[in-house]
């Protein structure tokens, strides 16, 4: 699975549960991220709505896209942020 680089990509801004975050639709190779940001992988409902529906550290089935924030997100215990309306915003 080819992961691209994160200084050669360009990003959308997005605000995650009121965290400003970098959104590309590729996934990005870790390697490439800077020290001290944060990035998760977002997934796709099950109906492939085009709606963002849950956050992890990696996501293998419905990939949506990556997250680059300066925060942690709040992941839940169970590894996942689920999304409700309004949680996920294109700014």
């Amino acid at each position: 699975m080819k992961r691209l680089d994160y200084k050669t990509e360009i990003f959308e801004k997005v605000s995650v549960c009121g965290i400003p975050c970098d959104f590309n639709d590729m996934r990005i190779d870790r390697d490439t991220v800077p020290v001290g940001k944060y990035q998760y992988e977002v997934a796709d409902d099950d109906e492939c709505s085009g709606d963002p529906a849950r956050v992890q550290s990696g996501v293998i089935v419905n990939f949506f896209g990556t997250l680059i924030c300066d925060e942690p997100l709040p992941i839940g215990e169970d590894g996942i942020l689920w999304l409700g309306d309004g949680d996920f915003v294109w700014l």
